[in-house]
């Protein structure tokens, strides 16, 4: 009996401890969510602030610089042409720990502008001249954002994607975002490896050129003729004096390349621009390029008159980013 009683105290002495041992548990979880949650929350309130910050900088810089010279906002680093994605400093300082890169969309390709012409000299330059896929992956695209509900000889429409059970069909209409390129039958194949936010956008020249003093360097590998040598040339060269025209980049480029390249660069800036900040502790600075997920915004801002105009706004974007 005796024996009895004290196996069931040890059970109860071993089932409190159980208790207790689940209850810490649960008091250390609550409070690691607690500073977690705290921790993304102070994060959150420092990315909207650098956000805020930003669009003043951008509103800053469309100040008649000689006025803007006489204030002690004025902070252009003595580069005209700084909005290119490299990291900003910014005339207010914004939270620690947080990275402002902006974007003049100058420097993207704009795939509402695109004509079949280019579209074509894109996919050879990523896929190769000559693929047998290209003329697929064309008449693909416009049946996407054609009005009409003809399939073209080698495209899709609404019947293709309901048998592969894709879950939509096509826009057919302007894109709405630059995400859409990969659902359009075959194009997730064939851009595997782009990553289509840092090369294209909606908005930006309404021809498909970009300014290769904006450009990124994705942008520029998407370019007929380009390589990764030649793009890294022409972005260390327009640091050290920015291009003006074809003939500055005409220099750096063989003639069979700038050939190739006609009708691509524009030299003006854009009044549309991509915001993108992140928390520096999300970024691997022993890469040279790294993809991260960051808060992106595009905004328009025509002058210093007004404020700017918040045009898509992506919390949680993929951008790649070079250190």
């Amino acid at each position: 009996m005796q024996g009895a009683i004290l196996i069931m105290v040890l059970w109860m002495i071993t089932l409190g401890l159980i208790l207790v041992t689940a209850v810490a548990t649960n008091v250390r979880l609550s409070a690691m969510t607690v500073i977690h949650h705290q921790e993304a929350l102070q994060d959150w309130s420092a990315i909207l602030d650098a956000i805020n910050k930003a669009h003043m900088e951008l509103v800053i810089d469309k100040m008649p610089k000689i006025k803007a010279k006489k204030t002690s906002l004025y902070n252009r680093e003595s580069e005209e042409y700084r909005f290119d994605g490299r990291p900003v400093s910014l005339s207010y300082k914004v939270p620690e720990g947080i990275t402002v890169r902006i974007y003049n969309l100058s420097g993207k390709i704009n795939i509402a502008r695109l004509d079949q012409n280019k579209l074509t000299r894109l996919l050879e330059q990523q896929l190769g001249e000559g693929n047998k896929k290209i003329p697929e992956l064309v008449d693909a695209w416009y049946d996407w954002i054609d009005a009409d509900l003809l399939k073209r000889l080698n495209g899709a429409e609404a019947a293709f994607y309901k048998k592969e059970n894709k879950g939509y069909e096509p826009r057919n209409g302007a894109f709405a975002s630059v995400d859409e390129i990969r659902w359009i039958k075959g194009f997730a194949e064939a851009f595997a490896d782009i990553d289509v936010g840092t090369v294209f956008t909606l908005w930006g020249y309404t021809s498909g050129a970009v300014n290769p003093n904006m450009a990124t360097r994705e942008t520029l590998l998407m370019l007929p003729g380009m390589n990764e040598k030649l793009a890294d040339k022409l972005i260390k060269a327009r640091k050290t004096q920015p291009f003006k025209s074809m003939a500055d980049v005409s220099v750096h480029l063989s003639p069979i390349t700038v050939q190739r390249l006609a009708g691509w660069f524009a030299f003006q800036k854009s009044s549309y621009y991509s915001i993108v900040v992140y928390p520096n502790s999300i970024a691997e600075k022993t890469k040279k390029f790294q993809t991260i997920y960051a808060y992106r915004e595009e905004v328009r801002v025509d002058n210093a008159a007004k404020k700017p105009q918040i045009l898509r706004v992506t919390p949680y974007a993929k951008v790649t980013i070079e250190h």
